[in-house]
């Protein structure tokens, strides 16, 4: 019997339960995305349904699903059926429950065999499924996994070009992005325009790339945020850190790369693009000198400034660690001084520490430094924005020396950096878990707890299913590790109860976020909701918070 109908079989008399009500919501879901996941898959088959638009749209379930209940790895792994993978192998599992006899198993099951269908041969992958302690794991391993991934990598969820779950940046490593020239013209204005086509896993988007007077722009642009969003990704996969952002308060979303940015991309990219500039020249469309200034940049690749000391780039327990060290403390003051100018402070950002008794000195660049250059690398103004620029392509640079780990780690705190205060609040929507987030406001101020402690106090008015709130997350520093915990209380006079207000605050937190909150249920009846570190970094993308966390974060910290 072919999977599909085997599934639709199986699982029909598990839906016979849903339908009488015998298993609670919870359940019900893990029922719903995959059929309707199906669903989409068959009538992309019957040609009934784009097929490219079939792919992102279940890329995009799928990769959810992942950031929830899965794992994402890219190491040397041995899989419980036998044999080495060899090094860089990687692997993608999904857990599934296995309530009312693993119906929505064999359903996911089903989604993926379509899938299958759709891709082109080079990108078909198989799985394996492991059972175990009432759950089903759906595992890809190697190749395959790396073929799933490919997919994964360009219709992941993402917001103003940065993936919405630190899992996703897993994909990023498989990626195979290519790029294809276009044709060539000049606008009415007798500006040089070329198209540029940048796909992977049989999804594209086609951007223009103009030669102006003092640079190269490459530009996407359109009235559809999501499409926006998969330009924002597909050229991340090549190399570029762009964001999404609005034109001018209406309804166009833009995404968009300079000279400098385009020259720190993969080769693939730099190659069209220099493809580019040399018909121009060719054609007498360019002046020569400055075609011939573009084509070494581009050659070049990411060009690191002369004079950079050479920090080294590690991780240390998974935590990233930049340091450089040194036994001439001229040196030391030289490098802390460069960062002051920078705008980074020394304390808050890096610390430095002289050499003593002929031993080395070091300069010690926190993760929240690394944040901040990036931040200022796109935000700031003047000689802070090129310092910063040069210092983040630099680390970058150093970071790839380390591996493939130490980059893609590297690279997350990069982009993160890039993504603060670069959303609005105000207007973001988001679809989680099917329930559909739509923020209408929100800020942050600071206010005194019971204890006595400072508290940040992040109220966001939201509407989730249609149901309109005021929710509220107070953060504090708690333990003796003065960690960074926000509390928020589910109430028992919002409709539907309890237990509808915290999945309602729950899948708001995780749009906001990529992640879901803690949920702790008390005796009394009392329903938690609980952030983490995490959430508040993610949070710092919006402007209305970014700078209210980021002072909180400043006076609470030791």
């Amino acid at each position: 019997m072919d999977a599909r109908k085997l599934a639709r079989v199986v699982a029909l008399g598990d839906m016979r339960c849903l339908a009488r009500d015998c298993a609670g919501d919870r359940i019900a879901r893990k029922f719903v995305e995959p059929a309707l996941e199906l669903m989409m898959l068959d009538k992309a088959l019957e040609g009934k349904l784009d097929r490219r638009e079939a792919l992102l749209r279940f890329g995009e379930m799928y990769a959810t699903a992942l950031a929830g209940d899965g794992t994402v790895e890219s190491r040397e792994v041995e899989p419980a059926f036998g044999g080495g993978l060899g090094g860089g192998a990687t692997k993608v599992v999904l857990v599934v429950g296995g309530e009312l006899g693993g119906g929505a198993t064999l359903l996911r099951l089903a989604t993926l065999r379509s899938l299958n269908e759709l891709l082109p041969d080079g990108l078909r992958f198989g799985v394996h499924t492991y059972v175990g302690e009432g759950i089903y794991r759906i595992t890809a391993y190697g190749g395959d996994a790396a073929r799933l991934m490919r997919l994964l990598a360009a219709a992941a969820p993402s917001a103003g070009g940065g993936y919405l779950s630190p899992k996703f940046e897993g994909f990023v490593g498989e990626a195979r992005a290519e790029v294809r020239f276009g044709g060539m013209r000049l606008t009415p204005k007798g500006r040089v325009a070329a198209d540029l086509t940048i796909s992977e896993g049989d999804i594209d988007v086609k951007y223009n790339v103009y030669l102006r007077e003092h640079d190269i722009l490459l530009q996407f642009a359109s009235t559809d945020r999501g499409r926006a969003e998969l330009a924002a990704r597909l050229l991340k996969l090549a190399g570029v850190g762009a964001e999404v952002e609005r034109v001018g308060g209406g309804g166009v979303w833009r995404v968009r790369a300079t000279t400098d940015m385009l020259a720190a991309g993969r080769k693939e990219l730099r190659d069209a693009i220099a493809e580019v500039v040399r018909r121009a020249a060719e054609g007498g469309w360019v002046n020569r000198e400055t075609a011939d200034r573009w084509l070494d940049k581009l050659e070049r690749g990411r060009a690191l400034r002369e004079g950079w000391p050479k920090y080294n780039v590690q991780l240390t327990e998974g935590a990233l660690v930049v340091r450089y060290m040194s036994t001439n403390p001229e040196s030391i003051e030289r490098i802390a001084e460069e960062l002051r100018k920078m705008g980074l402070e020394e304390g808050r950002h890096f610390t430095a520490k002289m050499p003593e008794g002929g031993r080395k000195g070091y300069v010690l660049i926190l993760k929240e430094g690394l944040e901040r250059a990036a931040w200022l690398s796109v935000h700031g103004e003047g000689e802070r924005q090129r310092l910063a620029a040069e210092f983040v392509e630099h680390i970058l640079e150093r970071a790839k020396e380390g591996g493939d780990d130490v980059y893609r780690k590297a690279l997350e705190v990069v982009e993160e950096g890039k993504a603060r205060g670069s959303l609005k609040l105000e207007g973001f929507e988001r679809e989680v878990g099917g329930r559909l987030v739509k923020v209408i406001g929100g800020g942050a101020e600071f206010g005194k707890g019971r204890s006595g402690r400072t508290l940040l106090r992040i109220k966001i008015t939201a509407e989730v299913d249609g149901v309109r709130n005021d929710y509220e997350i107070a953060f504090g520093r708690y333990k003796r590790s003065n960690k960074a915990l926000g509390f928020a209380y589910a109430r028992a006079g919002a409709p539907g109860g309890r237990e509808a207000d915290a999945e309602r605050l729950s899948a708001l937190v995780e749009a906001l976020t990529g992640k879901r909150p803690k949920v702790r249920r008390m005796r009394d009846g009392t329903i938690i909701i609980e952030c983490g570190r995490e959430h508040l970094d993610r949070l710092m993308r919006f402007a209305e918070l970014y700078a209210a966390i980021m002072r909180w974060l400043e006076e609470t910290g030791r």
